[in-house]
C-alpha cells in the first residue's frame, strides 16, 4: 500500500563501520526501497546489542514509511533515549506520528512543541494554534457509523472510485487470472485493480479481478472515470507497452496514464505529458465539470513528501502546467490521494497537518475564486490513530467509503463503509440558579455547558431572575452545567438532554449573612443526624461537623447552642433522654478537637420539635423520621 500512497524522498543515507556487514546489506536493501528486507536484517543487527543514532533510525523508519507506525514508535523509543545525541529535527515529526499510532498524545504533542521550537515549521504551528484539537477531532464521533465494505481480503485492499454502483478499486490479494511478480518493498504481490459491485443497500455482492490492458504484472492504482465512463485516469508503475522505466537510481516510479473505453474494452494507454521518469505522479481525481485533474507529485518546486497539484485539461485534449495547490494545503511531509466530490469539496489525506496520528483525512471547500486555502479534519471515526485516506462518494444516499490500516481490520489495510446519521434531536435547556440561603434568584452568574468528558459547548449568564437557557442541545446526552458567580461557591450539576428542564439550582454565597437565633446548619446547608436509637457521631456527621468547627476556629467570638432532636418512635421520657445524649455527644466531638467549652452549650428537646407530622398516631416512612433526628446549632452571640 505504501508504495502507492507514500510519495517518499528518502534524502538521508547512512555510513557503516566495516565490520557491520549485515548493516551494509539492510542499507542497500533500504536505499533500494526494499523496506520489509531491511527490517529483518536491521534487526538482528540491534538483537545483537549493536546500538548507534543510525541503526535506529533506519529500523524506526523502515517501520514509518510502510505505515506500521506502533511498531516505528519501539525503535524511535530508543533512538530518544540516547544520550547526548543530535540528529535531523524531522525525527521529533516522527516521533510524534508514531506516539499517537498508540494514542500516546499527550508525549506526542511535547515532541510537537520540540519541532516546532527546533523548526518553526507551518506543522508545529498548526499545533501550537490548535492544542485543543484532539476536542475538535471527536466532536464528530456521533455524526458517522463506519463499518467493514465486505469486500476486504486478508491482504491490503484500498481505495476505490465509482462508476454507477460498481467500485473500481485495489488489492495485493493473490490474484487467479493475472499472474504477477512480488514486490521487494513489501514482499507480497503487486497490486491489481478490482472491481465490486453493490447493492442498492450499499451491500456488496460480488467481487471482480478486472483482466484489461490496464492491469500489468506491476502496480496498477486509483482509477477515476469521466462521467461518460469512456474515459479512466489512473496510476501505474512506470511500464507501458511491456517496457520498464527506471529512474537514475534504478527505481520504478509511479505515473499518471490515460486509457479509452472502445468496444467493451479499455484501449489507448497512454502516459500523461507531464510525468517524469524521475519523480513520482499518482492518484488521479476529476473536477466535477472534468476540466481539471488533481494529483499527488514529489516533482521538484513542491514542499514536502508529496505535494498535490492540478493540472487543466484543454478542449483539444491537452493538458497545461501542472500548478501546485501552494502551503495552504501542502506541507513539509505528505498530501496524497486527493478526491473532487460532486460539490467540488476536495478531500485528501495528510500526515503533516494536525491529526489523530498517520495519515488523516481533510476537506476544503473552495473559496470564492475556486481555490483550495483552508482546511478542516473530518474527524472521528473516519479518522483513525493509523493512516486513513481514499475517502470517496458513492452513488448511495449518505454513504461513503474511506481506507485505513487501523488496528480490528481484516488484512493490512481496508475498506469501510461511512454512514451518515441522522441529525439527533435537539431542544432547549431553560434553568434558574438562586441562593441556597435565601432562595432569592441570582443574577449575571456565568453558566458553561460542558459535555459528558467536561469539555465545554457553550456559555451563558443568567439574567435578572437567575434564568439561563442554551439553544441546540442534544436531548439524548448528559450534560454538565457549571455555575459561577464571584459571590457564590462554584457548583457543578449533571443534566440529561432536556428531561431536567424547568431545574432550580442552589449555590452557595461564599459569604455568609448572621445573626442570633441562626441555625448554622441551614445557613451551611448541611445535614448531621443520628442512626435509630444512637448518639455516638457518624462518618458522614463528621465531615459536616468539620464545617462547624472551621468556623468557629475562624470567628472566635461565636458562641452557639447544640440542639438535638429525635423522632417520635419510643416514649417521651426515653426521647428526651437519648436527644440529650446526643446533645452532650456532640458537644464533647468539639471540645475534643479544640473548641472551647465555654462557647458552647446544648440541650436535648426530644420528640417536641418535630419537622413533620411523623407522631405516633401516623405511619411514616425511614427517610421521614430520619429528617427529624438531628441537631441544630443556633448562634446565641
Amino acid at each position: 500500500m505504501k508504495l502507492i500512497i507514500s510519495i517518499l524522498s528518502i534524502g538521508c543515507f547512512f555510513s557503516v563501520s566495516a565490520q557491520e556487514v549485515k548493516e551494509k546489506i539492510a542499507e542497500k536493501k533500504y536505499e533500494g526501497y526494499s523496506y520489509i528486507d531491511a527490517i529483518a536484517i536491521y534487526e538482528k543487527v540491534a538483537e545483537k546489542g549493536h546500538v548507534s543514532v543510525e541503526l535506529f533510525q533506519k529500523l524506526g523508519d523502515s517501520y514509518y514509511f510502510n505505515g506500521m507506525l506502533d511498531k516505528s514508535k519501539v525503535w524511535y523509543d530508543k533512538l530518544f533515549q540516547m544520550k547526548n545525541q543530535t540528529f535531523d529535527p524531522e525525527y521529533y515529526f516522527r516521533y510524534s506520528q508514531s506516539l499517537k499510532a498508540v494514542k500516546a498524545y499527550k508525549e506526542a504533542d511535547k515532541m510537537m512543541e520540540k519541532f516546532y521550537a527546533l523548526t518553526n515549521d507551518y506543522r508545529g504551528e498548526l499545533y501550537v494554534k490548535n492544542k485543543l484539537y484532539l476536542v475538535d477531532i471527536n466532536n464528530s464521533l456521533d455524526k458517522f457509523t463506519i463499518t467493514d465494505a465486505g469486500i476486504n481480503s486478508e491482504f491490503s485492499d484500498y481505495g476505490g472510485y465509482f462508476k454507477d454502483t460498481k467500485m473500481y478499486f485495489v488489492s495485493n490479494r493473490i490474484p487467479q487470472k493475472n499472474n504477477k511478480k512480488i514486490d521487494k518493498w513489501t514482499n507480497q504481490n503487486f497490486l491489481n485493480i478490482y472491481r465490486a459491485e453493490f447493492s442498492d443497500s450499499a451491500k456488496a455482492v460480488y467481487i471482480d479481478e478486472i483482466v484489461d490492458e490496464f492491469n500489468t504484472k506491476y502496480h496498477e492504482s486509483s482509477p477515476v472515470f469521466t462521467k461518460d465512463g469512456k474515459t479512466m485516469y489512473f496510476t501505474r508503475n512506470n511500464y507501458n507497452n511491456g517496457k520498464v522505466v527506471m529512474d537514475k537510481d534504478k527505481v520504478i516510479k509511479l505515473k499518471l496514464f490515460k486509457a479509452s473505453l472502445e468496444n467493451g474494452k479499455w484501449g489507448k494507454i497512454t502516459e500523461l505529458p507531464f510525468n517524469n521518469n524521475e519523480y513520482n505522479f499518482a492518484h488521479p481525481a476529476l473536477s466535477p465539470d472534468e476540466k481539471t485533474l488533481y494529483f499527488a507529485s514529489d516533482m521538484p518546486g513542491g514542499y514536502g513528501n508529496s505535494d498535490l497539484y492540478k493540472v487543466i485539461i484543454n478542449d483539444d485534449g491537452s493538458y497545461g502546467k501542472p500548478e501546485n495547490l501552494g502551503d495552504k494545503i501542502n506541507t513539509k511531509a505528505r498530501e496524497t490521494f486527493p478526491f473532487i466530490a460532486s460539490d467540488a469539496t476536495l478531500y485528501f489525506s495528510s500526515d503533516g497537518l494536525i491529526g489523530m496520528g498517520g495519515l488523516d483525512i481533510f476537506k476544503s471547500v473552495p473559496d470564492e475564486n475556486g481555490n483550495y486555502s483552508s482546511f478542516h479534519n473530518i474527524g472521528a471515526p473516519i479518522n483513525s490513530e493509523r493512516d486513513d485516506f481514499g475517502f470517496v462518494e458513492s452513488p448511495f444516499k449518505n454513504i461513503f467509503f474511506v481506507s485505513s490500516n487501523r488496528d480490528g481490520g481484516k488484512g493490512y489495510d481496508d475498506i469501510y463503509k461511512v454512514k451518515v446519521n441522522p441529525e439527533p434531536k435537539k431542544g432547549i435547556i431553560i434553568n434558574k440558579v438562586i441562593d441556597e440561603i435565601s432562595k432569592e434568584p441570582i443574577a449575571d452568574s456565568k453558566i458553561t455547558l460542558l459535555d459528558a468528558n467536561q469539555n465545554k459547548i457553550a456559555e451563558t449568564v443568567t439574567d435578572a431572575q437567575g434564568n439561563f437557557s442554551f439553544n441546540d442541545v442534544r436531548t439524548d446526552r448528559e450534560f454538565y452545567i457549571l455555575v459561577a458567580n464571584d459571590s457564590y461557591l462554584a457548583k457543578e450539576f449533571r443534566v440529561k438532554g432536556i428531561e431536567q428542564n424547568n431545574q432550580v439550582f442552589e449555590v452557595a454565597p461564599k459569604v455568609i449573612k448572621t445573626k442570633p437565633g441562626d441555625d448554622l446548619v441551614k445557613l451551611l446547608n448541611i445535614t448531621i443526624y443520628f442512626d435509630l436509637d444512637k448518639y455516638f457521631i457518624r462518618p458522614d456527621a463528621e465531615v459536616e461537623l468539620a464545617k462547624i468547627i472551621e468556623i468557629l476556629k475562624m470567628y472566635p467570638n461565636l458562641k452557639i447552642d447544640i440542639r438535638s432532636h429525635t423522632d417520635s418512635r419510643q416514649s417521651e421520657a426515653y426521647n428526651l433522654r437519648l436527644s440529650t445524649f446526643r446533645a452532650n455527644s456532640t458537644r464533647d466531638y468539639l471540645i475534643k478537637k479544640g473548641i472551647a467549652k465555654e462557647r458552647l452549650t446544648c440541650k436535648g428537646y426530644g420528640e417536641s420539635q418535630l419537622l413533620n407530622n411523623c407522631t405516633d398516631e401516623v405511619p411514616c416512612t425511614r427517610e421521614q423520621h430520619q429528617l427529624n433526628r438531628r441537631s441544630e446549632f443556633i448562634i446565641i452571640q
